[in-house]
């Protein structure tokens, strides 16, 4: 199939996946609960005519694009396909990872979640709490449109049964106007683009099921008897291996989903910038920005360290037009910061630079997060540091024990090799780069019982400056693998007709409890 996107597909393709939803600033998160397989599909068959897609939308008179108010997009755990009657033999078919589910034992080991990131802490998707089947993901213009769209959708919940939301789960964010997160850096910066969707870009099939990837093959896809498929509305599987028998592409025009929760500590950031400035001999508030930056790998305002090392410079602010090989040591943007580990671009060690953007460019992750939580200071601060009020902030911050922080949703074809990768392999490797106890400074693993412990390393001409150890800023407060169908898939698993719990043999779970 090629790589780029028809008008077809994109009606076919859930709306998150392709675009932001930039004018759609309120975000609310419906964590659902599946008891019965009937109810199940009743529930997807009602949800699946209010799916929102990747349908373009209509230019008016005015010749400006009419986006809608508010948009419904729906994603099911593997708990939640089983929910829904789905066989093992079918499951099967899904990806290890997310069979396993986030909160599993080797999960939470690749990822680093452990201590106060446990998933036994965890609000949802943990083990102690209520097994997720489902996230409604749901999106308005502005606070009454949400709490409207949440009542229509709630409404719908209460007239399915054995469908319900989990009690106290759900979750609300937002996207700021300032587009900053907690700590107050300009976010959201350096995403990825999908070919498909026209021009230069990373190649559909690292993010939607059924097109080529980086390597120019075919993503591996969740697939269907044909037997269980009667009326044939998935689209049969166009794979030469798969030759004895027909089979349906569950997956086609879908893609998975890493939901997480991640709380930030913003005082405690602030405060470990303000000391450490304070242990080099310096009490300005420039200083402890520029220290924060060098961890992060951007100014507040967004500007790259790589184009401006020395000083922010908001002019620069939404530039992502840059490369790191020139700067092999990191004097500029160090080795460990933030950003450049996540995607470092042209400088994997010790890859040249071709290589190494090719390397790169298959473990891209699209990001749909949105903040929650009171901001807990005025970010604009941050671009007055000569100002006495920059400092006084800084050094005055104190915990109001108000929870802040990202709803972090990236959409990946591949959990594993995108993902988890780039959590495992780039973020909360402490050897990355060649450096010795340097993880990730925001999202690293802060266990490693088995190394030293955990420091940024900033190179400077002359020496390296080496922070104390690094507290934990970052926890995962809840957490989900999911996996997003097409519109076509979620018909599917809504219109089986009751006959069809025949989908599993006589010992499943009907009722799931």
């Amino acid at each position: 199939m090629s790589s780029l996107l028809t008008d077809e597909a994109l009606g076919d393709i859930q709306g998150v996946i392709t675009s932001s939803y930039g004018h759609l600033p309120q975000t609310a998160y419906l964590f659902i609960r599946m008891t019965t397989p009937t109810g199940a599909r009743r529930w997807i068959k009602v949800i699946s005519g209010s799916v929102t897609s990747s349908k373009r939308w209509p230019v008016g008179r005015d010749m400006k694009k009419e986006k809608p108010r508010t948009a419904i997009n729906v994603a099911l755990t593997a708990e939640g396909l089983r929910a829904c009657g789905l066989p093992e033999d079918v499951l099967r078919t899904f990806p290890a990872e997310f069979q396993d589910g986030m909160a599993s034992p080797d999960r939470s080991r690749i990822l680093g979640d452990a201590d106060e990131s446990a998933p036994a802490l965890w609000e949802v998707g943990g083990p102690a709490t209520d097994p997720v089947h489902a996230v409604l993901f749901l999106f308005a213009a502005d606070e009454a449109a949400l709490d409207a769209l949440c009542r229509e959708q709630r409404a719908v919940l209460d007239a399915c049964s054995d469908v319900a939301e989990i009690p106290s789960s759900a979750q609300q964010g937002n996207r700021p106007d300032t587009s900053t997160e907690h700590f107050g850096f300009h976010d959201g910066i350096a995403q990825p683009s999908i070919a498909g969707l026209g021009g230069e870009g990373v190649p559909t099939g690292e993010f939607i099921l059924g097109y080529e990837n980086h390597y120019g093959l075919m993503p591996p896809t969740p697939v269907v008897p044909r037997t269980l498929d009667a009326n044939a509305m998935l689209p049969r599987l166009a794979n030469p291996y798969h030759f004895a028998e027909e089979l349906g592409d569950l997956g086609q025009n879908g893609s998975y989903l890493a939901y997480r929760k991640l709380q930030q500590d913003v005082a405690a950031f602030w405060h470990f910038m303000s000391q450490e400035t304070a242990r080099g001999g310096a009490m300005d508030a420039a200083r402890t920005v520029w220290l924060a930056s060098k961890c992060v790998g951007r100014w507040p305002s967004g500007a790259p360290l790589i184009l401006a090392p020395d000083a922010d410079d908001p002019a620069l602010g939404d530039r992502d037009d840059f490369f790191y090989a020139d700067d092999p040591d990191g004097l500029a943007c160090p080795l460990g910061a933030h950003i450049r580990r996540a995607h470092p671009r042209d400088a994997l060690k010790p890859y040249p630079a071709p290589q190494s953007l090719s390397m790169t460019a298959a473990h891209r992750l699209l990001r749909r997060g949105r903040v929650y939580g009171p901001p807990l200071f005025d970010s604009s601060v941050l671009q007055r540091l000569s100002s006495a009020e920059a400092h006084d902030t800084l050094l005055g911050l104190k915990d109001d024990r108000r929870t802040r922080g990202i709803h972090f949703l990236c959409v990946n074809a591949s959990l594993k090799s995108q993902f988890e990768f780039v959590q495992q392999t780039w973020c909360s490797n402490p050897h990355f780069g060649g450096l010795n106890d340097n993880p990730d400074p925001l999202l690293g693993d802060r266990r490693q019982a088995h190394e030293r412990p955990g420091r940024m390393t900033i190179p400077r001409d002359g020496g390296s400056l080496r922070t104390r150890p690094l507290p934990r800023f970052v926890t995962v407060r809840a957490g989900v693998y999911l996996f997003m169908p097409s519109l076509t898939a979620l018909r599917f698993l809504g219109s089986v007709p009751d006959r069809a719990t025949a989908w599993t043999k006589p010992a499943a779970r009907d009722p799931i409890v």
